[in-house]
């Protein structure tokens, strides 16, 4: 019985011992475990070892990890420098243009393109021979207006070749080049012996003042392109620049014939006369306007407009002076019905002198 309280007791004893050391800290079989020191009656494991590793240098572009007292992490991206020689982005690249613009209409013959439809010109009366072309009498045979259908001559003495576009004195060109109403204008440009800067300002204000129609322009070839007397069907307008002809009054009464059916059959002849050829000979022979002889005018003479009702003077600002010299008429007829001095030269005392305009009505 003794034995076995004692046995009992040391087996409690022993597992006293056990719990209060644990598994892991108890002696087995009078010693501790591998890897575990005994320390009195208790076994113990190795003190664990602390490796300090001294920072380096982050990869470029890699994350800085900082460790503060409050254990924070810091995973901000770095701040990147602007390098002043990178090649920025084209911005320009990234507008979305606008569509090219559709190709121009094409039509069969005899069709004529007219503001973006193929028509027929033969007896549209208003697209009589051309678009836009209107017939007064209201009769298209043919492709041609029957009855009354006037025409005009305008002779204007300016240089265009330093006139801006705006300026009154290109409000006079305009108003001319807008009497027809077709569109395209269909202009006839004889140019032989006129010079290249006045020739080419007077087709860039053209161009620059009508508005809403375009201009389609023909240089004519020689002065014998103007005796053609199918003229008519062909052009709205015969530009005549201040050329030196020739023969003036031999060359005017080779048009005669023609540009008198032109007119006749609505269509607009006018004269540019710049004071150094022999346009007043040369309208007078062919039978178009008479004109004796032209002045040239000081520089900036002053010019004021006496026909603000005609069509040429319309909306015309009044006085104006004229870049460069000014040419006036002599020995043309008085104003009437048919025919006005649209604008003139004032001389002292505000009067006004000779025609620097003429508008001629054909009926």
């Amino acid at each position: 019985m003794t034995s076995n309280r004692s046995r009992a007791a040391l087996v409690l004893v022993s597992l006293g011992f056990t719990a209060a050391c644990g598994i892991d800290s108890a002696l087995v079989g009078g010693r501790c475990r591998d890897g575990m020191a005994q320390e009195g009656r208790t076994c113990v494991g190795p003190t664990p070892s602390v490796t300090l590793i001294t920072p380096t240098e982050p990869p470029t572009g890699a994350p800085v990890v900082s460790l503060s007292n409050d254990a924070s992490v810091d995973v901000s991206p770095p701040v990147k420098v602007p390098d002043p020689t990178e090649k920025k982005p084209d911005r320009d690249a990234e507008v979305d243009l606008p569509p090219p613009p559709p190709p121009p209409l094409v039509c069969a013959v005899p069709l004529v393109a007219c503001h973006g439809a193929c028509i027929s010109v033969a007896s549209d009366t208003a697209n009589c021979g051309a678009c836009g072309k209107i017939c007064p009498s209201n009769i298209c045979v043919a492709g041609e207006c029957q009855g009354a259908m006037p025409g005009d001559v305008v002779l204007i003495g300016h240089d265009f070749t330093n006139a801006w576009s705006g300026s009154a004195q290109a409000k006079v060109l305009i108003n001319a080049i807008s009497i027809p109403t077709t569109d395209p204008i269909r202009i006839l440009s004889y140019e032989e012996g006129a010079p290249i800067g006045s020739v080419a300002q007077t087709k860039a204000l053209a161009t620059a003042g009508i508005k809403g129609r375009s201009i389609d322009v023909t240089v004519a070839a020689s002065a014998s392109a103007l005796a053609d007397t199918e003229l008519a069907k062909r052009y709205d307008i015969v530009l005549i620049h201040d050329a030196s002809a020739g023969d003036a009054i031999a060359t005017g009464a080779s048009w005669s014939t023609s540009l008198g059916g032109f007119t006749r059959r609505g269509g607009v002849v006018i004269a540019l006369d710049r004071g150094t050829s022999p346009m007043p000979e040369l309208l007078s022979s062919s039978g178009l306007l008479t004109v004796t002889s032209h002045v040239l005018l000081p520089d900036g003479t002053h010019l004021a407009v006496a026909g603000a009702a005609d069509v040429v003077g319309a909306q015309v600002l009044s006085p104006y002076a004229g870049f460069g010299a000014p040419v006036s008429f002599q020995g043309v007829v008085a104003p009437s019905a048919d025919l006005g001095w649209v604008v003139r030269a004032t001389g002292p005392g505000s009067t006004l002198g000779d025609p620097v305009v003429v508008h001629r009505i054909v009926r």
